[in-house]
């Protein structure tokens, strides 16, 4: 089959997320499978290293490709990943047939059949992610109604948008401890813990958090947390720390995350974070490939 690139209109769409649910899906098919990822975009270098460690890609490249540099594999299937943006310069030295990936919204961008029309026959068709479960149904009909072909519907999940602890703590300007072992976490479930003096143990238990957001000067509740085996705690306003608090979480080897700014502060810098993450690890690649397991790719080969 000819190779088939994978191109989106804009970044964070969730091209690489595609791609490596294309190339899992590919291989349970009994294909083999090269995953590449070419030149251009913010990401390319993390991503190319990304595909380089996967265990189903016969490719080992851990750099980005130019596109004029891209030779036919050996493989039975060549994946390729293009920088955001028209991928038409990039499909056009390939000869490859092109999957159009789009991040969801409401209503659908009105663009995508003419970013599509503009291919011709190489497209073929459209990957949306990110779709609300209780929107799959109502988010295929209307595609289908503005004459997008769908190859598949990726729903929303809250492990896939979550950035990694190291993230979290470069946002917040943290000082840290504990941390390298344990930066590459995904930090999915973080909670606000309260301003009560109730020490919320049980809150933390019942909630099993991987990360709370606590105020410096609420030692009961930081070590509520820690009782509640809270793998990390974020503590806010930049005032010291109960220096047993400091002695648990280190004997214990739970990241500390010491930032100035406030809680509310805190809140808004993390936001942005979440949704617009780059893909990476393997507890990404085990979800994604887990939320596609009814992708068909016969209709790709």
């Amino acid at each position: 089959m000819p190779p088939l690139l994978i191109a989106a209109p804009e970044s964070l769409s969730g091209k690489t997320t595609v791609a490596v649910a294309l190339g899992q899906r590919f291989k349970d098919a009994g294909r083999t499978v090269a995953l590449l990822r070419l030149t251009g975009g913010d990401h390319a270098a993390d991503d190319a290293r990304l595909f380089a460690s996967l265990a189903f890609n016969a490719s080992h490249r851990t750099e980005p490709v130019q596109a004029a540099a891209v030779a036919i594999t050996d493989e039975d299937v060549t994946l390729i990943e293009a920088p955001p943006g028209d991928p038409r310069q990039a499909a056009e030295p390939i000869s490859a047939k092109t999957v159009v990936v789009v991040a969801y919204a409401d209503p659908l961008p009105a663009d995508i059949p003419s970013f599509c029309e503009a291919m011709g026959d190489s497209c073929a068709g459209v990957i949306i992610t990110r779709v609300p479960s209780r929107r799959l149904e109502a988010t295929r009909t209307a595609a289908e109604g503005i004459g997008v072909r769908i190859v598949a519907l990726v729903p929303e999940d809250r492990l896939l948008a979550a950035p990694s602890l190291g993230a979290i703590a470069e946002a917040l300007e943290a000082e840290t401890s504990s941390l390298n072992s344990a930066r590459d976490n995904i930090i999915d479930r973080p909670i606000i813990s309260s301003i009560s003096a109730d020490p919320a143990q049980g809150y933390f238990a019942d909630y099993s958090p991987n990360a709370v957001i606590v105020r410096g000067d609420k030692p009961d509740q930081q070590l509520g947390a820690l009782n509640a085996g809270v793998p990390c705690l974020i503590i806010t306003g930049g005032l010291p720390l109960l220096s047993y608090v400091e002695e648990r979480a280190q004997e214990e080897e739970i990241p500390l995350l010491k930032t100035r700014y406030d809680t509310v502060a805190t809140v808004e810098r993390l936001e942005p974070l979440y949704g617009a993450t780059p893909f990476f690890g393997q507890a990404k690649v085990e979800r994604i490939v887990q939320l596609t397991n009814d992708l068909d790719v016969s209709s790709l080969a």
